[in-house]
């Protein structure tokens, strides 16, 4: 190593010796305003190349260690140590749990609960409507028991001229109907009753009224001749 050393210092001389022969050189070309300050500058470089290489032997050749191959005796490194040492190590960081068979599992699905259907609205039952027909006077007549009494008032050719007669009387609670006999449709204005006394007795108020006597029959003799 010292061989070394020497080698080098040797080396920087010559280098030095050529640097001193360059500024001697442009020490020529510089006026003589600058020689005084390049006297000074040489003398210094000189000093400073001769102080280096002594230094550099010194140390070549000395037998203790460089300071800077030495260990570091700073309370900071031990503290730095001690750091290290008691950083956790990948065991101890290292999560367990996430190898855990019952973690890794996948979750159980929630049960569906199923709900009842609602039951279907009942059908909305349609009551039909029944309308009754309005009978004719004979459909009335005919479907009236044969054992009852009609008292017959007046009888015409015509529908319209018994009406009016019924109306110039004032018998609305009488009854207008045609009848056929022996092929001639003849309308009578008839009361009916359920037995005979009470047609007897309607009978003699109706007189009085008409100022005629009316005929009082049985519902079965009218009821053979109503026209159909």
């Amino acid at each position: 190593m010292c061989n070394y050393i020497i080698a080098f210092c040797i080396y920087t001389l010559k280098i030095e010796i050529y640097a001193l022969q360059s500024l001697k050189t442009i020490r020529k070309w510089l006026s003589r305003l600058w020689e005084t300050d390049m006297d000074i500058t040489i003398k210094t470089i000189r000093g400073v190349t001769i102080s280096s290489l002594i230094t550099l032997g010194l140390a070549a050749c000395s037998s203790s260690p460089a300071p800077w191959t030495q260990a570091d005796d700073s309370p900071w490194g031990a503290k730095h140590d001690a750091e290290e040492q008691n950083l956790p190590t990948d065991d101890a960081v290292s999560d367990t749990s996430l190898n855990d068979p019952v973690l890794l599992a996948d979750p159980e699905p929630e049960p569906v609960i199923m709900q009842e259907p609602e039951p279907a609205p009942a059908p909305e039952v349609i009551v039909p409507v029944v309308v009754e027909e309005e009978l004719t006077p004979e459909q009335t007549v005919m479907a009236l028991p044969g054992d009852g009494y009609a008292v017959q008032v007046y009888a015409g050719k015509t529908a319209e001229s018994v009406e009016k007669f019924k109306n110039d009387k004032d018998l609305s609670g009488l009854t207008v109907v045609k009848t056929d006999r022996a092929g001639s449709i003849v309308y009578v204005l008839v009361d009916l009753h359920e037995d005979r006394a009470a047609a007897n007795a309607a009978a003699g108020d109706l007189e009085a009224t008409t100022g005629s006597r009316p005929w009082v029959r049985s519902v079965a003799g009218l009821q053979k001749i109503v026209a159909q």
